[in-house]
């Protein structure tokens, strides 16, 4: 009985633990691909040795697990910078649709992404403002003041340094912005063909920001777009990948479009292996 109602109260956090997952494995999948992939209990004699999962396989699963969070989770405003810890934990079902449009975006699913893009459009708990994440100032102010109109999801970044190397990292990290939701949309509406209406999303986003964009299609104007406003999020190393501009932009050759896998992995885990060309 004990046994039964400890599932029970557990199975209660699941989904949150899920989205918090697959936000985890998504980004590291979009930075070196196929990785380790735990979703099991380990045993400690192959805690050291486990191979990497092909990347399809890790989003099959957490496109699963992310669907049913969609299911169970709260219908409400997200809001991760309060000073209360069960706001950060208690995601609702915004940040569990956008993770789920970004894994169907760089699989080339823009059908399903623009209907779960839509849905948190269409929800109206959120608003573009003049927000610019290329600049400090917003960054700051968010830190001081927590959330705006515009953030979905966020988490504070502690300062991080190698030995005698400091590396400069903002104090907090916008994660889940409107701003990229309607610059995801605007992408969705455009790969389905709908270029009118992919345009009327982008300008929403230039009017509110007061920037003007170039380019000779949508896609590239916005491409223009998240150059000039989403230096301080994690989002656009994945557009640029996944739409073929990213060695352009980057100026970088094509092995660099994965990272390389950290030595100090290589050495304690004998089935990883290095990402080509490093």
């Amino acid at each position: 009985l004990f046994k039964e109602k400890e599932a029970e109260q557990l199975g209660v956090y699941q989904d949150y633990l899920n989205v918090f997952s697959a936000m985890h494995y998504y980004y590291m999948a979009v930075a070196w691909k196929d990785v380790p992939y735990i979703n099991y209990v380990l045993d400690i004699n192959n805690a050291y040795n486990i191979s990497r999962t092909p990347i399809h396989d890790i989003f099959s699963d957490l496109k699963a697990n992310l669907e049913k969070a969609i299911d169970n989770l709260e219908e409400k405003k997200n809001e991760s910078l309060s000073n209360d810890a069960n706001d950060f934990f208690f995601l609702s079902k915004d940040v569990a649709r956008i993770l789920l449009a970004n894994i169907c975006m760089y699989q080339g699913e823009y059908n399903q992404a623009e209907k779960l893009l839509g849905e948190v459009i269409s929800n109206g708990f959120y608003e573009l403002d003049a927000s610019n994440y290329n600049n400090k100032e917003t960054i700051t102010n968010l830190f001081n003041n927590g959330s705006s109109k515009e953030i979905i999801f966020a988490a504070h970044n502690e300062p991080q340094s190698r030995g005698n190397i400091s590396i400069g990292t903002p104090p907090l990290v916008p994660i889940m912005t409107y701003t990229d939701v309607v610059l995801s949309y605007a992408e969705s509406l455009y790969k389905n063909g709908r270029t009118l209406e992919a345009e009327s999303q982008l300008q929403k986003v230039i009017t509110a920001k007061h920037i003007s964009v170039t380019g000779e299609n949508t896609l590239e104007k916005i491409k223009d777009a998240r150059l000039q406003l989403m230096l301080y999020t994690n989002t656009n190393f994945a557009f640029m990948k996944r739409n073929n501009f990213a060695k352009e932009v980057y100026g970088i050759e094509e092995y660099r479009l994965l990272l390389p896998i950290p030595q100090q992995e290589i050495i304690v885990n004998p089935s990883m292996t290095q990402n080509p060309g490093y």
